[in-house]
């Protein structure tokens, strides 16, 4: 059993997650109580620089994972676009292709390294976003030197994208998510002893450099590892095919836009945010936004930790399975977020209010108002579930949502620019979810359904029932170590 649980992709990314979430859990508190408004704002704002600066990766990572994912079932050529993999044959033997693994690996090296000091130039360029920060806090010296302490942190973490995308692709997910795990408890744990001493943000940038090491000396070593075994030889194999890196570009370029979009999305009102004279509103939303983007992160964990498999299914064109896996993750995602978000709803400003009043922490900083907190609710929920769908549609390698995602990510920062001073953050909210349901939300789903064959009534009927009936099974046999 603890064979099994230790070699679950789920159980093993949840407890990832659930790192993370200590992170929320003891982290944020002492951050609250030790740190002023702007001290908050300017460590949350550090998350949304470096998701800035990993925009460099362009989606190579995502397109390496299919590339792998589709190798190892024994495949010789990757499909550039939807009609490719329409004509191609279902793949018979599975027996991985160590040698295009091998030149796939090879190819992805000098791309990487380049991406690496693209990284670094995103991350400069963003300065603009800790304008605002760096002028309120008086331009602060260990502010500066935590921001540019970021530099070597982007680049290593754009280098690991390379081999944990491979070990992601390879399905060894569960692998990279215990060290992951470990690696993030022992950051938690330095953290705390930093915070409390009331070290500057400084301190705890350092740590996270300390654990990107870590983490990118094991990934590398675990699949040059790999290869050993296989009796592949890596080491000091230089190749660079062009066939590859064409097949891999002609997805890239379209979702190295599709990330731009999305990030947009995702962090544009908080880009508006940092730019206010109000310090406690300013840290109030960000407070509000990563407890909730953490929470989405999490539901999405049953689906994204079995990526590879959704890829292998999709590569073998086999739409049955790919339908009952979708109904299992998504209504288990679904039933996360709701029920986490409503509990935090009910119970996060009265918990704060009651450990303020007893001198147990003292701040200023709440979540935003119930309304205002029920709209971003839907949104997360919303951006979920099209993001699973988008994952699903994505095992044909075809990438049709560049446009969309584009537009929607500058009409979110282009017209939140123009309402912000008019309607305030109740703008910002509510004008990014009327943006994306104009479009986003509805458009991967009805090209996922479309792919499996699964009518939207029936999708809609077969949802509830067969993620119930998953979940209710796999709590009744015990057998999570096994999903």
């Amino acid at each position: 059993m603890l064979k099994k649980t230790l070699n679950s992709p789920i159980i093993m990314s949840w407890s990832a997650q659930f790192t993370r979430f200590g992170s929320i859990v003891f982290v944020t508190p002492l951050i609250l109580a030790n740190y002023q408004s702007i001290e908050q704002s300017f460590w949350y704002l550090i998350g949304t620089i470096i998701g800035f600066a990993l925009l460099a990766d362009s989606g190579f990572g995502s397109a390496l994972v299919r590339a792998v994912a589709y190798y190892k079932a024994g495949e010789t050529k990757l499909p550039r676009n939807r009609e490719e993999y329409d004509k191609r044959k279902r793949i018979e033997n599975g027996e991985p292709n160590y040698m295009k693994l091998r030149d796939l690996l090879a190819t992805t090296g000098s791309i990487y390294y380049i991406l690496g000091v693209l990284s670094i130039l995103l991350l400069l360029a963003g300065t603009f976003i800790f304008r605002n920060i760096f002028t309120l806090s008086g331009n602060r010296v260990d502010f500066w030197i935590a921001y540019f302490l970021l530099i070597p942190l982007c680049y290593l973490m754009i280098l690991q994208v390379r081999w944990s995308s491979f070990m992601t692709g390879l399905n060894f997910v569960a692998q990279e998510a215990r060290v992951s795990a470990l690696i993030e408890v022992i950051k938690i744990l330095v953290f705390i002893l930093l915070l409390s001493f009331r070290l500057s943000p400084m301190y705890l940038v350092i740590t996270m450099i300390c654990s990107a090491v870590a983490k990118y000396i094991y990934v590398r070593h675990f699949i040059t590892g790999w290869f050993r075994e296989h009796h592949t030889e890596i080491s000091g194999y230089r190749i660079f095919d062009r066939e590859i890196f064409r097949s891999l570009w002609a997805q890239t370029w379209r979702l190295a836009g599709i990330f731009w979009g999305n990030y947009m999305v995702e962090y544009g009102n908080s880009f508006l945010i940092a730019q206010l004279p109000d310090a406690r509103l300013m840290a109030n939303y960000l407070f509000t936004i990563n407890i909730l983007t953490w929470i989405k992160n999490f539901s999405r964990t049953p689906l994204f930790a079995n990526i590879p498999t959704i890829y292998k299914l999709g590569a073998e064109k086999n739409f049955a399975a790919l339908r009952t896996k979708a109904a299992m993750f998504i209504f288990l995602g679904a039933l996360i977020l709701l029920s986490s978000c409503a509990f935090i709803g009910i119970v996060g400003n009265p918990l704060i209010n009651f450990l303020d009043a007893r001198g147990i922490m003292s701040t200023d900083t709440r979540f935003i108002g119930t309304m205002l907190f029920i709209v971003m609710v839907f949104t997360q929920f919303f951006d979920m579930h099209s993001d699973f769908h988008a994952g699903i549609y994505t095992s044909t390698n075809h990438i049709p949502f560049l446009v969309p995602s584009l537009v929607s990510g500058v009409l979110v920062i282009g017209i939140g620019y123009f309402i912000l001073p008019i309607y305030g953050l109740a703008g910002l909210i509510i004008a990014r979810f009327i943006i994306q349901s104009g479009f986003n939300y509805w458009y991967a789903t009805s090209l996922s359904l479309k792919l499996l064959k699964w009518p939207f009534r029936q999708y809609i009927i077969e949802l509830p029932v067969k993620g119930s009936e998953y979940l209710l099974d796999k709590i009744k046999n015990g057998m999570f170590g096994t999903i």
